[in-house]
């Protein structure tokens, strides 16, 4: 997964190891990054499916493009 998102979840587990921060604080903190995490795989998962879609269009061939381009 994603670095920054890997060091935001150490940060958290070190917060919530000193304890400086509430019982409610961490939860809405682990309901956050969870959400984050979501976001993030169906960010990966559009790409993916963007990146297909475009490969599958039909390209113009070189010869045709530098003809048009005249």
């Amino acid at each position: 997964m994603n670095d920054k998102i890997e060091a935001f979840k150490a940060r958290i587990q070190q917060l919530a190891a000193d304890g400086k921060c509430s019982p409610e604080a961490a939860a809405l903190i682990d309901d956050m990054y969870a959400e984050l995490e979501t976001a993030y795989k169906q960010n990966l998962s559009l790409r993916k499916t963007a990146l297909k879609a475009v490969s599958k269009q039909e390209r113009m061939s070189s010869k045709l493009k530098d003809a048009l381009m005249e």
